[in-house]
């Protein structure tokens, strides 16, 4: 088998599909001279240093009572035994219960990734460097409930906080604003995102009281913007001084070698 240019067929809940391998060239966009910074969240999916908030489509709420009925009917066909775990995973009630749960959560996983194409679509369009702040997801969506011994805290509003950042997509969005901008051409820059919520947009000074839930008012200069914004501001800054380190990489490190001493 060749290695590239393959055609297979994939099974995927009851629906066959044909996927074929196929080369694409770049496709550069015109240049725009500007650098976004870009800050992910919840509430807001995406909001840029330019001020546009992109809204979290919340998909998963919209699909919940379906899904929520086909889960409820998946646990009644499921035999458990003492620790939880199914023994009856062969069973062809269950194994078509399974199957209407899977196919009831394809709509939703499709209209996500069909939201997120077109939100990657208008950030690579819009700037010739796109500033993302690194995330730990894994670390972000691990469960709070600890062990028996050690049982964890908050675990109903954890639970909640993580559903919602799966639902959201980071992952998946930083992965489609990657491969749009490698065709179009564009640079993506990750940069640490501590604190970056804290930090004044105007003035740089670092303030856990500044940030009063989606509103951010600097206690130091009296800056106010919508807090998602704000730390889109201060993404986009790191996200330039990364670039201007990489255009001079031996003064850079001479500046730091002078600070460690």
């Amino acid at each position: 088998m060749p290695s590239f240019g393959r055609a297979w067929i994939v099974e995927k809940n009851g629906r066959w599909y044909a996927c074929f391998e196929c080369e694409r060239g770049t496709q550069p966009l015109p240049a725009t001279g500007e650098v976004v910074g870009i800050d992910r969240g919840v509430h807001v999916l995406a909001a840029t240093s330019e001020g546009e908030l992109i809204a979290n489509g919340r998909l998963a709420d919209k699909h919940r009572r379906i899904v929520t009925g086909h889960a409820r009917a998946l646990d009644q066909a499921t035999v458990k035994d003492a620790q939880g775990r199914p023994t009856n995973g062969k069973d062809p009630q269950r194994v078509a219960a399974v199957q209407r749960l899977a196919r009831a959560k394809e709509p939703e996983a499709n209209a996500r990734l069909d939201s997120l194409h077109k939100v990657a679509h208008r950030v690579v369009a819009s700037a010739d460097v796109i500033g993302l702040e690194e995330l730990n997801l894994r670390g972000m969506t691990r469960s709070a409930k600890g062990t028996v011994a050690e049982p964890g805290r908050d675990v109903a509003a954890k639970s909640g906080l993580n559903r919602a950042l799966l639902d959201a997509g980071f992952g998946i969005l930083r992965r489609l604003i990657g491969e749009k901008a490698e065709r179009a051409v564009r640079r993506v820059v990750d940069v640490g995102a501590r604190y970056s919520s804290q930090t004044c947009g105007h003035c740089l000074h670092v303030a856990a009281e500044s940030r009063r839930r989606r509103r951010f008012v600097c206690v130091a200069c009296g800056f106010a913007l919508h807090a998602d914004v704000n730390a889109a501001l201060e993404i986009r800054r790191r996200a330039q001084l990364a670039l201007t380190s990489e255009l001079y990489p031996a003064e850079d490190a001479g500046r730091r070698a002078r600070c460690a001493a």
